[in-house]
């Protein structure tokens, strides 16, 4: 077989990857972020109280933690990824449908637990085919067109899923977050092989022990002692910032709540979009810290602008902030954990972990914000959130070193 037939049949392996990740990302970013949303609508037509509800949400936060912490474990050892992503469009398929027909608590509850778990090991598993599809000098690029996949998705499915619940009732978008993961599936079987290349962990390597002793020998490494504490306290900081203040425009009458949420979500998520693949082509070039203290920085100059103004063009700077800011941080985090992990076969489980860790943050930072906002007002919360937000990029200002290898430059 001469070397032109074997280029091309490589090239065209590549493209067949680069569709899949691209289709994936795409029609996944709804499954993963909205459908919580989706289910608090459709249970609250139902007539559900709200401690109910909140307890079906929270099930499904509860699942994708403990999925982020046993995935990216999960993905270090055992190749067949293409398999792991099917299996979780089919748990997110049949968990949608049970909570579509059977609206009853404990149901609802389970199906959400699953979905949430299956949804939250979607980003993951894209990220560890990614490696191995564009190898480990194209990966941070890969991750950057990733994300930018994913936020048109939520941009572009999130607005037709509320055009599907005006016209057919809130059931409709459910259905239509599995119809997304239904059609994913025929995206999995576009892969090629290289996407279950072997890890080449050994299986002593990969036991529960030596996992335990591997944790704990990275997190005796500041940097990523400091880089988690970042990520967790960035989450608790920032979490809470959208729904609180979609929940004060409605509070004090200045708008629509659809119009007001719709805005957001538009807004942050096409900002993303570019931004993430720009970032995503130039970390190789560039290095981590700086861009990624701007992006940390910006956090507190939004509670501080939600705070001085309630007009509609702030509001839209507001949310090309957080589209900035969440932009960067989401490439970055991958490239930075990459980092930290070199040589040492647990990059997934450390992206496993910090992704958990956020989503812990994200919880708390809800928890603590309603909480903050019921007791001293919604102008205090976000002086709280905003101090936080400064306290968290003076944590990675001062004590995280720079990371991008030396041999990038």
């Amino acid at each position: 077989m001469g070397p032109i037939v074997i280029e091309n049949r490589a090239q065209s392996r590549h493209r067949k990857d680069d569709f899949s990740l691209d289709g994936l990302s795409f029609l996944l970013a709804d499954v993963q972020d909205n459908l919580g949303n989706f289910l608090t609508a459709f249970l609250t037509i139902q007539s559900w109280p709200s401690s109910r509800i909140g307890a079906a949400i929270a099930a499904g936060g509860l699942g994708a933690v403990l999925a982020r912490f046993i995935g990216g474990w999960a993905l270090d050892i055992i190749a067949c990824r293409r398999l792991m992503l099917a299996v979780c469009c089919a748990v997110t398929v049949v968990s949608v449908a049970m909570m579509a027909w059977v609206p009853l608590f404990y149901p609802i509850v389970v199906a959400h637990f699953l979905a949430g778990g299956a949804g939250a090991l979607f980003t993951p598993i894209l990220a560890a085919i990614s490696h191995h599809t564009a190898g480990a000098r194209g990966y941070i690029e890969r991750m950057g067109r990733n994300e930018s996949f994913n936020h048109l998705g939520n941009a572009s499915s999130g607005f037709l899923m509320s055009l599907l619940g005006r016209m057919m009732g809130p059931v409709a978008p459910l259905w239509g977050v599995g119809g997304l993961a239904a059609v994913s599936l025929v995206l999995v079987g576009g892969f090629s092989a290289q996407a279950d290349e072997p890890s080449g962990q050994s299986r002593e390597a990969a036991s529960m022990r030596e996992t335990l002793r591997a944790i704990c020998t990275l997190l005796s490494e500041p940097r990523l002692a400091v880089f988690l504490a970042t990520y967790l306290l960035f989450n608790v900081a920032n979490g809470a910032v959208v729904p609180l203040m979609i929940e004060r425009y409605a509070f004090a009458h200045l708008g629509d709540p659809a119009v007001v949420t719709a805005i957001c979500i538009v807004v942050a998520q096409i900002t993303m979009a570019p931004v993430a693949f720009f970032v995503g082509n130039k970390a190789m070039q560039w290095p981590r810290k700086p861009l990624f203290i701007l992006a940390l920085a910006l956090q507190p100059v939004r509670d501080s602008l939600v705070i001085l103004s309630t007009g509609w063009p702030i509001l839209t700077l507001i949310q090309v902030l957080d589209g900035l800011s969440s932009g960067i941080i989401l490439v970055l985090f991958y490239a930075i954990l990459s980092d930290i992990a070199s040589g040492s076969g647990r990059r997934n489980l450390l992206i496993g972990l910090g992704l958990a860790l956020g989503t812990i943050g994200a919880l708390v930072s809800n928890l603590a914000g309603g909480a903050l906002a019921s007791g001293y007002g919604f102008n205090a919360t976000f002086i709280i959130l905003g101090l936080t937000g400064a306290a968290v990029t003076c944590l990675f200002a001062f004590g995280m070193p720079e990371t991008r290898p030396a041999a990038s430059n």
